[in-house]
């Protein structure tokens, strides 16, 4: 409803930091949206969740109550993420905008989203599933058995900007027969493929092609001139273009159909366009043109790697992201976003599935199994 009222980029449905992006003129303001019943002036709203992360980073400072360090490990990946996505989303400024229901009212309240400030971390209590602690801004709680992050949120009456009436209904079900909606056509699926930010063949970034290509070797055999710095191309597996063999609207596996296909253009979030190819052997590579573009904004900008830093996988697994979504809007325009943690490898097992569903061939959608076989 927000989005809708407000037109601005709603974000929730993506695992974002924000849960929308308004634009007023040359600004980008990134957006946290709460709601709750307006019981107590002070609450606790969930903010972050570390399902992926938390057995690996947190359980082990619990088993060696090793709390300080967990605080600081919890805030640490908050800031980080929230970092990343004010770079992917290229935001000026972030606010949490909240709304308190009240008798016959709803409060509107508006608060600073602040990082953690990790240099003044003070645990204030703990117990074997709760630990809550303050950085002198805010009062943040961890429930370990949930693997979230909480903050303390203040709606006192000073705090609140505007107070509007509203008509509360005890039966919505009574409200809702009222809403006659039109019939509408139904909305036009677009076409989505996930594509790793890693090797799907090795199960690691690789240190000289993908997105570390600018690590190779130099392009003319005895030559000291390094590779630009942040060249870089998007790696596609083989399979992907057997299964969605028009996705590009050509056959990318055709040497000749992809000499002749003209580039398109990628929309990024920040609502940048570049134009793209795809090239290589059985077209394994999408790349800008010159490919530093393409690597500036991934490897840079977005990621936050600075120029000729290797991209790993520890460095993936801290932001919580290892792969890009890349939707269809026609067969010159495709919008890119960040994918997060595991993403590609849920997608693929999704696309098994249906394959198997349909009784059709599979193809090798595991070349990295086939390899250790």
């Amino acid at each position: 409803m927000f989005a809708k009222i407000f037109d601005v980029e709603d974000l929730t449905r993506r695992d974002s930091a924000f849960d929308a992006v308004a634009k007023f003129e040359d600004e980008r303001v990134g957006i946290g949206l709460k709601t709750w019943i307006h019981t107590r002036d002070l609450t606790y709203q969930k903010v972050a969740e570390f399902n992926k992360v938390a057995p690996i980073e947190f359980s082990p400072l619990i088993e060696e109550k090793e709390y300080d360090e967990l605080i600081y490990k919890i805030s640490e990946l908050r800031n980080e993420r929230i970092k990343l996505d004010k770079r992917q989303y290229n935001t000026n400024h972030e606010i949490y905008h909240n709304i308190t229901r009240d008798n016959n009212q709803m409060n509107v309240v508006e608060t600073n989203y602040d990082l953690i400030q990790l240099d003044s971390l003070k645990l204030l209590s703990q117990t074997s599933k709760t630990y809550v602690f303050s950085d002198g801004l805010n009062t943040y709680k961890y429930y370990a058995s949930k693997s979230v992050l909480l903050k303390e949120f203040e709606a006192s009456p000073d705090k609140v900007l505007e107070k509007i009436p509203i008509i509360q209904f005890d039966d919505p079900f009574e409200l809702l027969k009222m809403i006659e909606l039109p019939v509408q056509a139904q909305e036009e699926v677009q076409d989505t493929i996930y594509l790793p930010l890693y090797s799907d063949v090795q199960m690691k970034v690789e240190e000289k092609s993908g997105f570390n290509a600018w690590n190779a070797a130099p392009k003319n055999k005895g030559s000291n001139i390094l590779r630009p710095e942040y060249e870089a191309y998007i790696p596609i597996p083989k399979w992907i273009h057997h299964t969605f063999p028009k996705f590009f609207g050509f056959d990318a596996l055709d040497r000749r159909e992809r000499n002749i296909a003209s580039s398109f253009t990628l929309h990024l979030p920040d609502d940048r366009k570049f134009k793209a190819i795809v090239t290589q052997d059985s077209g394994k590579s999408l790349q800008t043109n010159p490919q530093k573009i393409l690597g500036k904004w991934i490897l840079h900008d977005v990621l936050g790697l600075q120029p000729r830093e290797l991209l790993t996988m520890e460095h993936l697994m801290k932001l919580g992201v290892d792969s890009l979504k890349l939707t269809k809007l026609d067969n010159t325009n495709f919008k890119i976003e960040l994918a997060d943690t595991y993403a590609f490898e849920n997608w693929k097992i999704e696309i098994e599935d249906k394959i198997r569903e349909s009784g059709s061939r599979m193809p090798t959608l595991r070349p990295h199994l086939l390899e250790e076989e």
